[in-house]
C-alpha cells in the first residue's frame, strides 16, 4: 500500500471549507408557521372574514366567518400523516378542500407537496429561500364556496 499525502494548503483549504459549511449551517433558523398563518389571516381579511386563531387538541387553526359563512383552516403536514384526522373533523354540512401553491384540490397531492417540500427545504438550508411550503387544508360550509376564493393571491 501507498501512502496519500495531501499538501499544507490543500488541507488548510479543506478545513476552512469545513467550518464555513459548519457556520453557515448554525446560522440557518428553521422557518415556524407563523408567518404562513398571519398570510392566510391577511389574506381572508381582505376578502371580508373575521378571523380568530384556535388552538384544539389536535390542530391550530384559523377560525374565519363572513355572514353566515364560517370556515376553519389548518396548517396540514406535507407528508399527508395528518389527513384522516383532518377529514374526521369534517361535518356533513361542510367540504374539505386542500390548498397548496394557491391551487385547490379535493384531496391533498401528496406527492406533489412531498416534492415541493424536499425541494424548499434543500433551498432554505443553502440560504436560497426562507419560504415554507404550505399545505392548507380548509374546511367550510358549503354555502362559503370556498374553492372561489382566490387562493392563487394567497403566494
Amino acid at each position: 500500500m501507498s501512502d496519500v499525502s495531501c499538501s499544507p494548503v490543500l488541507k488548510w483549504l479543506i478545513a476552512v471549507f469545513l467550518l464555513l459549511s459548519l457556520a453557515w449551517k448554525l446560522t440557518i433558523k428553521e422557518v415556524s408557521n407563523d408567518r404562513m398563518e398571519d398570510d392566510v389571516i391577511a389574506f381572508l381579511a381582505r376578502h371580508g372574514f373575521q378571523t380568530e386563531l384556535a388552538e384544539n387538541t389536535n390542530f391550530r387553526q384559523i377560525q374565519a366567518v363572513n355572514g353566515s359563512c364560517h370556515m376553519r383552516i389548518m396548517m396540514a403536514s406535507y407528508d399527508g400523516t395528518d389527513r384522516d384526522m383532518v377529514r374526521s373533523l369534517v361535518t356533513a354540512d361542510e367540504i374539505l378542500r386542500f390548498v397548496h401553491h394557491g391551487k385547490v384540490y379535493q384531496e391533498q397531492p401528496t406527492l406533489l407537496t412531498v416534492l415541493a417540500e424536499l425541494w424548499t427545504r434543500s433551498l432554505r438550508k443553502i440560504g436560497l429561500t426562507d419560504r415554507y411550503e404550505s399545505v392548507l387544508a380548509v374546511v367550510a360550509q358549503r354555502r362559503c364556496d370556498a374553492d372561489r376564493l382566490p387562493w392563487d393571491q394567497l403566494q
